[in-house]
């Protein structure tokens, strides 16, 4: 591999406090420069160290970097530990070191044995600290097991500070899991009143399901916070994200992981079971789910013969369509009580984007939004929202949206070209990098493009995507080769604003999702023959909508190519072979031409192809 080459401090800092990357920070957001020569910031720093770990600092109530674990470790999902390089990554996008941190908003993870009260630790872990091992224990277990939030009976703070080199007087905040999932959702959507916001996962801080009411400049827990780790833990049989993780497993796929793929194949078969599946599943009229089954042995039990004898296809649409009977059921009852125009969603089993669509057309709904990093990687977001809340009132959070989604270190195009040179590849600094980009797409090359800083979330969105004509459908098979992947869906496409509504079924109630492609739309009837890669069998696709301001490189390419073509929407699938993390570094996409990925890259200052062609 590319050794991975990194920028220095001062360009961290340069990075925030000048003109130089506007469109990491678009002029309708604040200009910390500016706020900066009139008062003191607060940082917050926000950690999870579960599965899909990472951190993200907040500068206020503002995020200023993000960053997933496994984008710099290069292990798919990781997480479990709680030295993680994310923390550094954030402070270094930012330029300030740990000692200005001012707040560490966690959510209760695991943190290493030296850092408890060895009265709290069972036997085995006091043995670990006295024996000085370094080893980490989840704070979460331990409030369960002795029935008390407070975590300061359980962590020394002062070692806690010490072992991360923060300030003494540096606070600590401790957030739960589902509440910061709603407030991520919550801190990115603007409306005033009659919001429903709702989170549903696999399962954290002994819960599956959350759900909240903002009206009247008022956020009410309706189900799911603190009293499930105080006594009150939901049923892990009456889990809906747990249930499809297992029937992920069945199919031969990584649960946690690989659920989108179930929901791709799910339009291949037929949903044999799905009645038997959504009858353990019971919504009442409080807008509660239960299970008639108690566990997840039992639950997983029932499945099993459930799905006995069918195949892949028919195991994925019996548990899509169970999933989006049981999810609708359950917000069709929480909306006959707590009537809302608006719904937000977060948590793992909104990543399905075949749900959100449903969701999306219940009667009534004007909008929905589904914050964009759904799974855990976006607890710590919520989790520093939790911490400004709780210190500063609701009422002084910002709640704005979304405008783009690149918080990583905010490399230049000239990072690019330069590193391409010192390795030999060929470098074209020439002018109209982006016309001939869109003729070599228009010809059936793949490309890919490396702008700025890499996304939060799941998805490519224009910072590190791969790029490809939408007109044949054999590109899919031909792209997946090369980069070793098999997949049940199509490609996703991008599309300009200015062309969305004519291409895809876009409207009021599903635009802002669409900025960040985590929902499902039909694609017109005249448009569905001429970009067959993008469209999946159940003639819908998953389109990422883009305003120029966010990333004037990505827009002018397919704008371009629009002018070339005739054709409105580009693919754009995720810079990663199978298995791998998207790339962040501009090493790990030059390593990506070497190895026959791509044909090309670019950039806003040029171009990159292989030696020798």
């Amino acid at each position: 591999m590319l050794s991975g080459a990194r920028l220095s401090e001062p360009m961290a800092v340069r990075a925030i406090e000048s003109r130089r990357y506007p469109r990491l920070f678009p002029p309708t957001e604040r200009s910390w420069a500016v706020e900066s020569g009139k008062r003191q910031l607060m940082y917050i720093l926000g950690i999870h160290t579960g599965h899909d770990a990472g951190a993200c600092l907040f500068a206020d109530d503002t995020l200023l970097a993000f960053c997933k674990e496994e984008r710099l470790n290069r292990i798919k999902n990781d997480g479990g530990f709680f030295r993680l390089q994310s923390v550094d990554e954030v402070l270094r996008i930012a330029g300030i070191g740990r000692q200005q941190v001012d707040a560490v908003a966690f959510t209760r993870m695991k943190f290493p044995v030296s850092c408890f009260r060895i009265t709290t630790l069972p036997f085995r872990d006091v043995r670990r600290k006295v024996f000085g091992q370094q080893r980490d224990r989840s704070l979460g277990g331990l409030i369960i097991r002795h029935g008390n939030l407070d975590a300061s009976r359980f962590l020394d703070f002062g070692k806690l500070r010490e072992c991360m080199g923060l300030r003494a007087d540096a606070a600590l905040h401790f957030s739960n899991h589902h509440r910061a999932h709603v407030l991520s959702s919550l801190r990115y959507c603007d409306w005033s009143d009659d919001v429903l916001l709702v989170s549903c996962d696999g399962g954290g801080d002994a819960a599956h399901y959350s759900a909240y009411l903002y009206a009247r400049k008022e956020l009410r827990q309706i189900w799911g916070g603190e009293e499930t780790l105080l006594g009150q833990p939901q049923n892990p049989a009456a889990s809906i994200g747990l249930a499809y993780a297992f029937a992920t497993s069945l199919c031969g796929f990584k649960p946690n992981r690989h659920e989108g793929k179930l929901t791709g194949l799910a339009a291949f078969g037929e949903p044999r079971v799905a009645a038997q599946i959504a009858d353990l599943f019971a919504v009442d009229s409080e807008g509660r789910i239960d299970s008639p089954l108690a566990g997840t042995k039992a639950q997983h039990t029932a499945l099993r013969q459930l799905f006995q004898g069918l195949s892949s296809a028919d195991i994925a649409a019996s548990i899509q369509a169970a999933t989006e009977q049981v999810i609708v059921a359950w917000l069709q009852s929480l909306l006959a009580r707590h009537p809302a125009r608006y719904i937000a969603m977060s948590g793992g089993v909104f990543s399905n984007v075949r749900l959100n669509q449903l969701v999306a057309a219940l009667p009534g709904i004007e909008e929905v939004f589904i914050f964009p990093a759904m799974g855990d990687e976006g607890l710590p977001v919520g989790a520093c929202v939790d911490y400004w809340i709780a210190t500063q009132g609701l009422a002084r959070l910002t709640r704005d949206r979304l405008r783009h989604l690149y918080f990583g270190w905010p490399y230049t195009g000239e990072d690019l070209l330069g590193a391409g040179e010192r390795l030999g590849f060929r470098v074209d600094r020439s002018p109209g990098h982006v016309e001939r980009t869109a003729r070599l797409l228009a010809d059936n090359q793949v490309g890919a493009i490396f702008h700025g800083g890499m996304e939060m979330g799941p998805r490519a969105l224009g910072a590190r995507s791969i790029l490809a004509s939408p007109a044949r459908r054999e590109v899919n098979d031909s792209i997946n080769k090369r980069l070793q992947r098999t997949e049940f869906m199509p490609f996703a496409p991008y599309v300009l604003d200015v062309d969305a509504e004519r291409v895809y079924d876009v409207d009021a109630r599903n635009r802002y999702a669409c900025r960040f492609m985590t929902i499902t739309t039909r694609v017109r009837a005249e448009w569905a023959d001429r970009i067959p890669a993008v469209v999946h069998v159940d003639g819908t696709a998953r389109p990422q909508i883009v305003e120029r301001a966010s990333n004037p490189l990505y827009y002018d390419v397919l704008a371009a190519f629009k002018r070339v073509t005739g054709l409105p929407t580009l693919v754009n699938t995720s810079f990663n072979a199978h298995e791998e993390p998207i790339i962040n570094t501009p090493e790990e996409a030059l390593q990506a031409l070497a190895d026959n990925r791509i044909d090309f890259l670019v950039c806003d200052r040029g171009m990159v192809f292989p030696a020798g062609s």
